[in-house]
């Protein structure tokens, strides 16, 4: 059972505190089924009310991803992955290990050549020839990421000599706050990308949400924590912005928008390869690439960053996420290797794993209320039989005052299984959140009572 005296107002304010919203189908922004994507949603923040308990703690968030879940804004959605019309699967690279390819070191180099300009370039070999002790270390070295994606910045190139470049390219790593001219040119990504409208609520809803617990913080080893804006500005314009996460261990990138006036310097490979260097030499070690989509061809450029990992969405292992995998992929849109390997070898029954059970066409339907994580089979949860044991020691949040569950009026008669029912969230909480990390949440169970 918990300890009821450890709970208090400081425990709050120091703990994830998440509000369960449920099951959540919508449409699909990768194929054309109307009502096939499906997932799992909790509130991590509310923008209403300063005071509000509300919150995660950045360890937490990326315990989260490492179980395939992640934000948009302030709401936090793990997808049911076996139930929905396209799979999501959580991708990773160790930026140590990264190999660019020829199309991005030519994006890098073209860029750095457009920045310097010929005459500096010129003028340059001239006065401030490279040595040639210099010119060895670089050929023995190769392509250097860190280093050359640095090499166009005004504070580098002024670092080596006094001359002005053709154009002055700055890097400005700035907290997600909202700013004019980041809005302008989110609305002009999204018009002229997208062709949809936007609004600066909806910018804001989604770019400047800040629903971390602080809201930035600097870890024991240095590194930047919270939400940032890494700004690209060119004689003072800015021109493209990288939404990122910093957590403790990875650099996990939201969105990145540009102006298309730049459209032919292929900002999406500079932009991956800038990321990827903030995890190196920001000491992050992981790059988080979001979620891959074998069935849409628009996600098919992630495989290009390698080595990566995938994320077995049963067992939460990572696997090499190579040609072997994706061929299967091919054939077998869910997959679980893990899972059927741990079958195999231990001699389990099948038949006892939804992964295993076929799954059915996307129908589109209305969403109902009925729906739960149980009720869906949704894809790597906890098995309802495994929650029943602990369900009572959840922490949960009534109003300002801190409980247990088992501390609710009639905890003891609640049926489980009734859709909506208290017991039956906090019993879905537990089976998307994961039994490790669990203990370390608070649930609240109703908002505007804080």
């Amino acid at each position: 059972m918990a300890d009821t005296g450890q709970l208090g107002a400081k425990n709050i304010n120091d703990t994830t505190v998440l509000f369960p919203y449920g099951c959540n189908d919508s449409s699909c922004g990768y194929c054309d089924v109307t009502v096939g994507n499906k997932s799992y949603m909790m509130m991590a923040s509310v923008d209403r009310s300063p005071e509000t308990f509300l919150g995660i703690k950045p360890d937490d968030y990326k315990a989260l991803l490492d179980r395939g879940w992640r934000r948009s804004g302030n709401i936090i959605y793990k997808p049911d992955m076996r139930g929905s019309c396209c799979q999501e699967y959580t991708i990773r690279l160790k930026s140590s290990t990264f190999k660019p390819n020829s199309k991005q070191r030519k994006a890098v180099n073209a860029w750095s050549n457009y920045v310097h300009g010929i005459d500096y370039k010129r003028e340059q070999a001239q006065k401030y020839p490279i040595s040639r002790q210099e010119k060895r270390r670089k050929r023995l070295a190769g392509f250097n990421v860190v280093e050359r994606i640095h090499e166009p910045e005004y504070a580098t190139l002024k670092s080596k000599n006094p001359l002005e470049p053709a154009h002055k390219f700055e890097i400005r790593l700035e907290e997600n706050t909202f700013t004019q001219e980041k809005y302008e040119l989110f609305e002009h990504y999204q018009k002229s990308i997208h062709d949809d409208e936007a609004t600066e609520s909806g910018f804001k809803r989604f770019l400047c949400a800040n629903p971390f617990k602080p809201k930035y913080s600097v870890d024991e080893k240095g590194r930047k924590i919270g939400p940032y804006h890494q700004c690209y500005y060119l004689d003072g314009r800015l021109i493209a912005v990288a939404v990122l996460d910093l957590l403790p261990d990875c650099v996990s990138g939201v969105y990145f928008m540009y102006h298309t006036d730049f459209s032919q310097w292929s900002f999406g490979k500079i932009s991956a390869l800038r990321e990827i260097s903030l995890a190196e030499e920001g000491g992050y070690e992981y790059y988080y690439m979001g979620y891959y989509i074998h069935s849409c061809p628009k996600m098919r450029y992630k495989c290009e960053y390698q080595p990566s990992q995938i994320l077995d969405p049963e067992c939460y292992d990572w696997h090499p996420f190579d040609d072997a995998f994706r061929t299967v992929l091919d054939s077998k849109p869910y997959y679980s290797p893990s899972l059927e390997k741990r079958v195999e070898i231990e001699g389990l029954d099948p038949s006892t794993e939804p992964y295993f059970v076929e799954r059915k066409n996307i129908t589109p339907y209305p969403p109902t209320e009925d729906d739960t994580v149980f009720t869906t089979n949704m894809s790597g949860v906890v098995k309802k039989e495994d929650i029943e044991a602990i369900i009572g020691d959840t922490r949960i949040l009534v109003g300002r005052k801190l409980a247990i569950a088992e501390m609710i009026v009639n905890w003891e008669y609640m049926d489980i299984d009734i859709p909506g029912s208290t017991k039956n969230k906090i019993a879905e909480a537990i089976a998307t959140v994961g039994a490790q990390l669990m203990p370390k949440v608070i649930i609240c169970l109703a908002l505007g009572q804080q």
